[in-house]
């Protein structure tokens, strides 16, 4: 039994290390639009996929989990239907691309409330590391975890209520470590290697909240927001997710990267972050400031109907001092990553040795981007 067990734990080391090696093309997944973009995954597409999102029960879960969590125990996973499906649907796919890491991704915005409760507590964080393994051991299609808590110091009252303090940052850096020894505990038991990583805001102001040099520590992965710079939320209609500051000190994937670095971050755990949609404002000004979001309330338009945009005589610009581009006309501006963007995206993320690049979320692509991300697999120029 001994060496059934040695030989397991051999096995899985090995696959660990072809993945470790293989760069990084990830993708988010959204469940509640379907399955069926798993299916039609062809081996050697992405490296990661993130199932976006696992929900938690207890103080703070949103209203629509109520049922869901009713007499469960508090920050353990709630239970949807979705989880079951996907999960046989990822190992479908790791059957015809064994070298693919699913992870599933929780909390996000809108879901990220319990985690202001459950990690400022030694008996919270315990809960929430047991379910967590728990629902690993229960679902075998995934490899680990990506905690998405938006954001450790101010949740922007997502749900209408405010939440968030100075101490959330060291709560999170010790949520992550609790994290890493269930999941190596868990990886003993099952002879699997379970991957850790964070989806993060890379905005100077949340980095200021994260101590995220010690966080990194108990990471595998650090999947860098570096989009929504720009939306409803700002004052100035901007490019969303722009690979360099238009302005010393704006917002951007190289500004991400440096501040990440000095913070203490490897630069090889960093993920460089790529938009599958775009983000548009209407009635903008030379100064910058606009009337709305549009075409909807946040302004966001998937990749694949940006082309449409075109043919109502939006004009593509390319900006050099961002490396971005924007369809721009009639007073809307249109920040979007097109393909020429993703690739120079990329390149930097080779020439700075980040782990590889990520897009959220694929359902908004029509295959351009993700072909455009493929290339960080081909060799360097």
């Amino acid at each position: 039994m001994k060496k059934l067990w040695i030989a397991a734990l051999t096995v899985a080391a090995s696959l660990a290390q072809a993945q470790a090696a293989r760069p990084v093309v990830g993708t988010y997944i959204l469940a509640e639009r379907g399955v069926q973009v798993v299916e039609q995954l062809q081996p050697g597409r992405v490296s990661h996929l993130l199932y976006a999102f696992l929900l938690i029960c207890g103080e703070g879960q949103r209203k629509e989990e109520a049922a869901a969590c009713a007499g469960r125990p508090n920050f353990s996973i709630a239970p949807h239907a979705d989880q079951a499906t996907f999960s046989a649907a990822f190992q479908r796919l790791k059957a015809r691309d064994p070298q693919v890491q699913v992870l599933a991704s929780v909390g996000g915005w809108g879901g990220s409330d319990p985690f202001f409760h459950l990690a400022a507590s030694a008996a919270g964080r315990a809960a929430f590391v047991k379910a967590s393994t728990d629902w690993l051991r229960a679902h075998p299609g995934f490899d680990g975890l990506d905690i998405d808590w938006e954001h450790p110091g101010n949740n922007g009252a997502s749900n209408g209520v405010q939440l968030g303090s100075p101490a959330d940052g060291g709560y999170f850096v010790q949520l992550l470590q609790d994290l890493r020894t269930g999941l190596d505990a868990l990886g003993r038991e099952t002879g699997r290697r379970y991957a850790l990583t964070v989806a993060i805001n890379t905005t100077q102001e949340q980095l200021r909240r994260m101590p995220m040099g010690p966080a990194a520590q108990s990471l595998d992965l650090v999947f860098m927001m570096t989009y929504d710079f720009a939306g409803p939320w700002t004052r100035q209609a901007a490019h969303h997710t722009a690979l360099r500051s238009g302005k010393p000190g704006a917002d951007s994937l190289e500004k991400s990267v440096a501040d990440l670095k000095a913070a203490g971050v490897p630069v090889a755990k960093m993920v460089a972050g790529i938009a599958m949609y775009a983000r548009a404002f209407d009635g903008v000004k030379a100064d910058g400031s606009y009337a709305r979001p549009w075409p909807n309330d946040d302004g966001s338009v998937p990749y694949k109907d940006v082309a449409a945009l075109k043919a109502r005589g939006l004009k593509p610009v390319f900006d050099k001092a961002t490396q971005a581009w924007a369809l721009v006309g009639d007073g809307k501006y249109v920040g979007y990553d097109d393909p020429r963007a993703v690739r120079a995206k990329v390149a930097f993320a080779k020439r700075a040795g980040l782990a590889g690049v990520f897009a959220w979320e694929l359902t908004q692509d029509n295959g351009e981007i993700l072909d455009a991300m493929a290339t960080m697999a081909s060799p360097a120029p």
